[in-house]
């Protein structure tokens, strides 16, 4: 158990299966009142997305537009502090509700943690004993390694706020070859995985408390302050959305650990993905760009942010109001940025129109809904470059030039 023997007498929540077993449970899934939590979350994140975009981005322009010695400054570095650990927060609800863009990358879950070591440790207060032992150094998976990182310092962060007994954590990573019988879909069902187990000492779970382990919780401090503690509900959405699998085993009394299954990627595959590209040398340009999006405040941000970069926009309030603004061009705009969802005439159903019509050039779709049926039945012909809210107008620019240049 790499490490892990002292603690003994595990609870299983759900168990993999080795490949000459058949006979073991199927992984745990989410219950009814774990995807209504859920949904919920990703729902309101997106609303939050909206908001938070303008204040940030307009926190920004007013920075810049202060001279570096105006005592306002500090105002607005305070609003954008608070809309930084504002937009934490949401990014947490949405690894929970499962609605978070990834941004998968093939990479080595070894080198993550390594990379992080320092501060896991600073995590573990210095009377906990922590233990590392990081094996598959060659095994390649296909994720977002800045969530992945998340998840890492995330279990270790409750870890270290539930350990008890002779206060003792330990975090492992190894290969090992399992089969998931009825794996929920977009998850691996066998082959070889990842696994990466963060154990403790102390209480340990019972039932109940394994059942709601990944729910939010909400953490009372003091008589009018309150936490709400997302931490291993942001690690089971990241690691569904992955297609990995997450087994918890534990007993009152003894510890609990947490395992999180990913499947390992083939060699071919990771020298057929194509290399990063650079990023363009200069963000600002002279084109022509028809914005389409039915948020006002979102949309004024959005063509202050591009016209600051010496962008010529013209800007549709929906789809409909957009096939109005086109019709006035002799050429099609060098550009469209378009919301995804919107009234009556959907993102993509304004593109379907104007390709017919051949009004029609590049293109970028923005939006908050990252679990659109858009994005998720589009061939890999038919996708269009895509930037999910909330961004900053510096990776606006960025996302913009690289469509232009492309």
């Amino acid at each position: 158990m790499c490490g892990l023997e002292p603690i003994i007498g595990w609870v299983r929540t759900s168990r993999p299966v080795a490949r000459d077993d058949t006979t073991a449970p199927a992984s745990r899934k989410r219950g009814s009142s774990l995807d209504a939590i859920s949904d919920l979350a990703g729902s309101l994140s997106h609303d939050f997305n909206n908001l938070l975009m303008v204040m940030r981005n307009c926190g920004v322009f007013l920075r810049e537009d202060l001279d570096a010695g105006d005592p306002r400054q500090e105002y607005v570095n305070d609003l954008l502090e608070a809309a930084e650990r504002a937009e934490h927060l949401v990014s947490q609800l949405q690894a929970f509700g499962r609605t978070q863009m990834l941004r998968p990358e093939y990479v080595k879950p070894a080198d993550l943690i390594r990379n992080v070591s320092e501060t896991l440790r600073r995590l573990v207060p210095e009377d906990v004993d922590l233990r590392l032992s990081i094996g598959a150094k060659d095994a390649t998976v296909f994720v977002d390694p800045a969530q992945f990182q998340v998840v890492v310092v995330n279990l270790m962060s409750w870890a270290a706020s539930r350990v008890g007994g002779s206060r003792r954590i330990w975090l492992s990573l190894a290969k090992e070859t399992l089969d998931f019988p009825n794996a929920p879909e977009g998850s691996a069902s066998h082959g070889e995985f990842v696994r990466l187990v963060v154990a403790k000492t102390g209480k340990g779970l019972d039932e109940s408390d394994r059942k709601r382990l990944f729910e939010p919780k909400l953490l009372s401090e003091g008589r009018s302050t309150a936490n709400t503690d997302l931490r291993l509900a942001s690690v089971y959405g990241i690691v569904e959305q992955s297609g990995g699998h997450i087994d918890v085993e534990s007993e009152p009394g003894r510890g609990t650990q947490i395992k999180v299954y990913l499947p390992v990627v083939s060699v071919e595959n990771v020298r057929a993905f194509p290399a990063k590209r650079s990023p363009p040398t200069s963000l600002n340009g002279s084109e022509v760009i028809l914005l389409v999006e039915d948020d006002t405040t979102v949309r004024r941000m959005v063509r202050d942010a591009l016209e600051r970069h010496g962008y010529t926009v013209f800007e549709a309030s929906d789809g409909s109001d957009a096939l109005r603004v086109a019709a006035m061009f002799d050429t099609p705009p060098d550009l469209l940025i378009t919301d995804l969802v919107m009234p009556e005439l959907s993102g993509r159903e304004l593109i379907e129109v104007l390709k017919v019509e051949n009004r029609l050039t590049k293109v970028l779709l923005m939006s908050g809904h990252t679990d659109d049926e858009v994005l998720k039945r589009a061939s890999p012909a038919e996708r269009y470059p895509f930037i999910k809210k909330p961004f900053s107008h510096k990776e606006l620019a960025i996302r913009v030039r690289e469509v232009l240049d492309d």
